[in-house]
């Protein structure tokens, strides 16, 4: 199992997960809420990061660009050119997406989600090592990351209630289409409430009228209110829409819901898609940089390792070397002492025996039978006579056959001249055809010797009528 960590910085605490991963479920091993202060120690052993951390303001604009315009750099311009005239003065940190196409004047319309950089950075020194964060952003794409896990309708609402404060999504088709975070001032518990459900309603009526062509068809709750029937209720009978809690108990094991509730933005933090993500520059040039650490890294030890491969090898052959000679010098040592010593005359003796022996035997009639195997196994040689001079060899082969008819003769015949032909190249033969055709008998003699090639067939016919 994958242990990672799913962690969700509020402006006073922070809500952490421990999970373990097999296959698509995950399984809570430890939760914890600790103060902001304490979270760098806690993550000082540990590795990655799933981070949600929660922004006070945010860039939520929608721009229109010319849709002519098609190079990022320039996108980019105009976008940061809008947002500061829209009086986001400050360095952001943003995406963005096209949302619709105006036909009419040509226009693109694009959604622009985005963070302040110098709060939003600010988070991250609570965190030890920056290349370990997998993902990074703010609460309300969390809230869209596990609504989009947990909710299969089409348009739909999602609702999560937190103290005193409500963040509230509407989806359409898995984009986000509609967000607002409203806080809720009323220190009595039964004014709260009731602030709180006007304030969903009032949130939900807006996102109606503006989205008009949309048919929301689901408010899904989550956080504080989720077991209070009571508001729920209220908010049913208010917007007129199903209501539905939230509940991950599908892929998320071992936490009570109700307690699981408390963690909703941590859960969500694992399902965001990049484009709903804001790393900064220098988070991905820490990533950057720890990756090509690890790579060079890695790579040194393959060097290393083949280095030694091959040193090792070599060191095993010269040692294998070493043990062999050792082997045969002592094999050799052994012989000399055992064998028996000659006198040079006696050697002189035998090597002239041996010159001699090797004169006589160069050349022996098997040699030449071998060479006209494929003859003898076709038909028996009658009679074999060879003769020897100084330096050649030289074999005779008489082959006769009788034959009921001339047509098997004439096959046979055929047969036996091409194995003539394929008498080794390197050797002299001829052959003497003597057969007699009324008697239908074959007679041939063929000739082999290895003297110095000179004409490679020699055919004399003599055949008889």
């Amino acid at each position: 199992m994958k242990r990672l960590y799913t962690i969700n910085i509020q402006n006073s605490y922070v809500a952490i997960l421990s999970l373990d991963k097999q296959d698509d479920i995950f399984y809570v091993r430890k939760h914890h809420i600790i103060e902001p202060d304490k979270l760098f120690k806690f993550l000082k052993s540990k590795k990655s990061y799933y981070l949600s951390i929660e922004q006070d303001e945010v860039i939520d604009e929608k721009i229109s660009i010319k849709s002519i315009i098609k190079s990022d750099s320039v996108i980019k311009n105009l976008i940061l050119r809008q947002l500061y005239e829209n009086k986001h003065t400050q360095k952001n940190i943003f995406n963005y997406y096209p949302v619709s196409k105006n036909q009419k004047d040509e226009q693109i319309i694009y959604q622009i989600d985005g963070v302040h950089e110098k709060n939003y950075l600010s988070q991250f020194n609570l965190i030890p090592k920056w290349d370990e964060i997998k993902s990074a952003t703010i609460n309300k794409f969390s809230l869209l990351g596990i609504s989009s896990q947990c909710i299969k309708e089409k348009s739909y609402f999602s609702i999560h209630i937190q103290s005193n404060k409500i963040t509230t999504i509407a989806v359409n088709d898995n984009v986000l289409v509609f967000s607002r975070v409203n806080i809720i001032l009323s220190e009595d518990i039964q004014d709260k409430k009731i602030n709180l459900v006007e304030e969903i309603v009032q949130t939900i009526t807006y996102a109606q009228q503006q989205f008009r062509e949309i048919d929301f068809s689901l408010i899904a709750i989550s956080g504080s209110i989720f077991t209070d029937d009571v508001m729920i209720e209220h908010i049913y009978m208010s917007s007129g829409l199903s209501v539905s809690s939230l509940y991950p108990n599908t892929f998320i094991k071992g936490l009570e819901n109700e307690k699981l509730q408390e963690y909703i933005f941590s859960i969500g933090s694992l399902f965001v898609t990049k484009k709903y993500q804001f790393i900064p520059k220098l988070i991905h040039g820490v990533k950057q940089y720890a990756f090509a650490s690890k790579f060079l890294l890695w790579l040194s030890i393959c060097f290393i390792l083949i280095g030694s491969l091959f040193a090792y090898e070599k060191f095993t052959l010269y040692y294998e070397s070493l043990q062999k000679y050792e082997q045969n010098k002592s094999i050799l040592d052994k012989a000399t002492i055992s064998t028996d010593i000659y006198s040079i005359e006696e050697l002189d003796k035998s090597l002239k025996y041996l010159q001699m022996s090797q004169k006589y035997m160069k050349h022996h009639p098997i040699d030449m039978i071998l060479d006209i195997k494929h003859l003898i196994e076709l038909q028996k040689p009658q009679e074999l006579i060879w003769s020897y001079d100084d330096k050649n060899l030289k074999l005779s082969a008489t082959f006769k056959r009788s034959f009921s008819t001339l047509k098997e003769l004439y096959m046979f015949e055929k047969d036996f001249f091409d194995e003539v032909k394929d008498i080794n190249s390197t050797l002299n033969y001829q052959y003497l055809i003597k057969s007699d055709y009324e008697k239908m008998e074959f007679h041939t003699i063929v000739t082999v010797d290895n003297s110095a090639k000179g004409q490679k067939v020699e055919q004399q016919t003599r055949r008889r009528r």
